[in-house]
């Protein structure tokens, strides 16, 4: 018999993250080269988000699905395949 006192989850319509940053790593080739050159590499940054959670499951995604996310200006949309 079900438990009289259970509550389903809450629909998750919204979420948060923040938008990270990472080093972009450069070749061995690429510092070496610097090295023998007595110059210093630039280092550059790339954007990164990580999604995770029971909403995505909750929105209709399945882990080792293929996604199709589509980009516009300041939006991503994320599409099951």
């Amino acid at each position: 018999m079900a438990n009289a006192n259970h509550k389903s989850r809450p629909v998750v319509t919204e979420r948060f993250v923040t938008v990270q940053e990472s080093a972009r790593h450069h070749s061995l080739s690429r510092v070496l080269r610097a090295i023998r050159a007595h110059r210093r590499l630039n280092t550059t940054y790339f954007p990164w988000i990580k999604l995770a959670g029971v909403w995505l499951e909750d929105a209709g995604f399945e882990a080792g699905e293929r996604v199709r996310i589509t980009v516009e200006d300041k939006r991503l949309i994320i599409t099951p395949m």
